[in-house]
This record gives C-alpha cells, sequence and structure tokens, in this order.
C-alpha cells in the first residue's frame, strides 16, 4: 500500500474508472436504512471509529461500487470515519481494492456481490426488511440487481479479467427482457438513494421472468 501511495501520488487519488459521480447518501452519516447490513456495518463504523474488514470491503465498499458512489467521496468518508485511516494505506485500500477506481493498478478484480454472498458470510439477512432472494420485487435485496447491473454496464472492460469466474456466462443466459428488467431495477435503486429510509417501491414494468426471481 505504501509503495503504490508513494509512486503513485498526488494523482492516484483522482482515479475514477468507471466514472462514478453520485454523491454519498445522507445514511452514511447516520445508518439509517433498512438494508440490516449496510445499516449495521454504517452505524457501527460512526459509533466506534472503527469495523472489521468485511464490513468496510464487502459491505459499505461494495454498496458504494454497485451504487456508482465518487469513489473520491468514498475515499474522503473512509479516511475520516476511521480511527485506524492514514491515508498512505487508506487510500490505496479505498479507491484500489474497494472501488476498483485504479482499473486493477491495485486488485485484481473488483471486490463486489450480491445478497448470496452477505449472507454467507453474516447473519444480515435474517430479519432484514429487504429479500434477499429477489431481484425485481419492492422488497428485493438493492444488492442483488445492483450487481448484476454492474457487471452488465462493464462488460467490455471486465469480460476477460479471469477472475470473474462465472458472472458472464451466467448473464450471458439470461433474456434481453430479463437485462432490461435488472438495468431499469438497478437505475431506479441509483437514483433513489436517498429515498426515505431507503424503502424503495419499483413496479417492474412488465412481469418479471420466473428466472430472475431466485438468485
Amino acid at each position: 500500500m505504501r509503495g503504490v501511495y508513494w509512486a503513485k501520488m498526488p494523482h492516484y487519488g483522482e482515479h475514477n474508472v468507471f466514472g462514478h459521480q453520485r454523491d454519498l447518501p445522507r445514511w452514511f452519516w447516520d445508518g439509517d436504512t433498512k438494508m440490516r447490513c449496510m445499516a449495521h456495518a454504517i452505524g457501527h463504523s460512526l459509533e466506534y471509529a472503527h469495523a472489521h474488514h468485511i464490513h468496510r470491503l464487502m459491505v459499505i465498499g461494495n454498496f458504494a461500487l454497485l451504487a456508482g458512489l465518487a469513489p473520491k467521496q468514498v475515499h474522503q468518508w473512509y479516511l475520516g470515519v476511521y480511527i485506524d485511516a492514514f491515508e498512505w494505506v487508506e487510500m490505496p485500500n479505498t479507491l484500489g481494492m474497494s472501488q476498483y477506481a485504479d482499473n486493477g493498478m491495485m486488485a485484481t478484480k473488483p471486490y463486489v456481490s450480491g445478497a448470496a454472498y452477505i449472507e454467507r458470510m453474516s447473519d444480515y439477512c435474517k430479519g432484514c426488511h429487504y429479500d434477499k432472494k429477489d431481484r425485481l420485487g419492492e422488497r428485493a435485496c438493492p444488492f442483488n440487481s445492483l450487481y448484476w447491473d454492474f457487471f452488465a454496464r462493464n462488460e467490455e472492460r471486465l469480460a476477460s479479467n479471469p477472475r470473474i469466474g462465472m458472472v458472464y456466462p451466467q448473464l450471458r443466459k439470461m433474456s434481453g427482457e430479463a437485462r432490461e428488467a435488472l438495468a431499469l431495477k438497478a437505475a431506479s435503486l441509483r437514483d433513489n438513494l436517498d429515498a426515505p429510509r431507503y424503502a424503495l417501491i419499483y413496479s417492474c414494468p412488465r412481469p418479471a421472468p420466473a428466472a430472475l426471481r431466485t438468485i
């Protein structure tokens, strides 16, 4: 981390390969969201100025990347919130490993996931307002459509990455209708990040394909 920081500064902090520009939602400052994993990870971070690596990378960072939050704002949030955040180690971790904003200079793949990974790694999905297995419904876990849409939108850049695994073969098996529905759902989520308590109401413009109802 130190080597990357000193070799690539002062311009490393401006990397933004995906062109993400969305502001952090206001609930990044109070943890007031119905996503149980995010509410706990952010709330714990704000209260104790510390969090486990998985909370930082695969919950908060995961959502930030999938939602298209501006990587520089994500970096500034981490730097300001965590008591152990020294810029020379925090910035490469955040911009490189967490947000993949440097196009793989630091990490070998984007560290993102849908709800299935979060369920395997925690008990957050139990009792959550959102359904971990749903992709398109009113209470579908936001991670699901955002995950598939992230890879669909960045297929040209990421499809040749050998560490991506089965994502693109699965994505290519989906019908055009299915991919369009996921894109519309994800766009609705990104456009309403500050909806009250993130309790978004979404109506698919046409009946969702049955194959999309499970992960």
